[in-house]
């Protein structure tokens, strides 16, 4: 399967890459996915392309990439989403300059500019980023029980298997971690 690696650069690139996406996230399921960003139906569908096609056109720090098989017709194959900062976005974080939905291309990006990494990892990737550098920062849990839940909200919990967890992962500036001498930027001196 050759592959090769594209910056994506118009609108009309985003069907075959949200239908890539949606396919990659369904088996196994990603329940933070289904949760915050994509309702499975066609309108669900069509509603996620839109908004992203707005995102991608109104934030300069946004970078979609995708991996297109020129073996089936340059059939996407996978996509990543990068925001990279030279400032911090966050006006209530420290030491954020880059957030990254996938690896490797905004690592080398964040690697040439000297900044440090930061993700969120299902159980899945958790392993990927810890092979590739990342390391352990926490755990973040989407908790849905609430007094009084109606029906309705008893059949979402049922669906999204909550509590949800993801993993808070970051890689230092360069990818240098030596234990026990590399500062994690969450822990005091």
């Amino acid at each position: 399967m050759p592959v090769q690696l594209r910056r994506v650069s118009s609108d009309v690139e985003f069907n075959d890459l949200v239908q890539c996406v949606c396919e990659s996230y369904a088996a196994p399921v990603n329940r933070l996915w289904r949760l915050f960003r994509h309702d499975p139906s066609p309108a669900g569908f069509i509603e996620l392309r839109d908004r992203l096609i707005r995102e991608f056109r109104d934030d300069p720090n946004a970078c979609w990439l995708k991996i297109i098989d020129t073996d089936i017709g340059d059939k996407v194959v996978g996509a990543a989403l990068w925001n990279t900062y030279t400032e911090n976005p966050y006006p209530t974080f420290e030491d954020h300059p880059v957030e990254a939905e996938w690896w490797p291309e905004g690592v080398k990006e964040a690697d040439r500019l000297n900044l440090e990494t930061f993700i969120e990892a299902t159980d899945l990737g958790k392993l990927t980023y810890e092979a590739c550098g990342f390391v352990y920062a926490g755990t973040n849990y989407l908790e849905s029980a609430k007094r009084n839940a109606s029906p309705e909200w008893k059949a979402l919990e049922r669906d999204m298997q909550t509590p949800i967890h993801m993993y808070r992962m970051w890689r230092p500036a360069g990818g240098k971690w030596v234990e026990g001498e590399t500062q994690l930027p969450w822990k005091e001196d």
